[in-house]
């Protein structure tokens, strides 16, 4: 059961990371020649006919910097993954600041009825979720500037 259920989960990340790789316009043979393996392979390992070993997993997310890959299992696991901030801390600052604000925005915004309704929900959320990955990010920019 457990196998099988690892089996499953590592045939979802891997279809997952090739999709993302197509979305930027990798190919097969792109793909398979970054990795080191077969274009077939690839195409097996695409359509879930096939899993990779966690080496050639590995090579593909971190070979090709695919972010939905290690996003989806951090979610698995009940983390959460974001990207390092590359900008000025007055930056991060103001990005934290305004995604927050829209964050409150929408919320305030979807309570005016006193009811919030799935699709308010989920637009809420998703500006909620905006605004903790700005501040995660804020945070970790302070904590390395220690």
């Amino acid at each position: 059961m457990c196998k099988e259920a690892f089996q499953d989960v590592a045939a979802e990340l891997t279809k997952l990371a090739i999709f993302e790789a197509h979305k930027r316009g990798y190919t097969y043979e792109m793909i398979a020649f970054r990795v080191g393996v077969s274009s077939s392979s690839i195409e097996k390992y695409a359509y879930g006919e096939r899993i990779p070993s966690q080496a050639v997993f590995l090579a593909l997310v971190v070979g090709l910097k695919l972010k939905e890959p290690v996003k989806k299992l951090a979610e698995l696991v009940g983390l959460r993954a974001v990207e390092v901030s590359k900008t000025s801390l007055s930056t991060s600052i103001g990005k934290a600041m305004k995604e927050t604000g829209e964050a409150i925005a929408e919320v305030t915004k979807a309570l005016e009825d006193g009811e919030i309704t799935d699709d308010e929900r989920q637009v809420c959320l998703k500006e909620i979720n905006e605004a903790i990955d700005e501040l995660i990010k804020l945070k970790q920019q302070m904590e390395r500037e220690e």
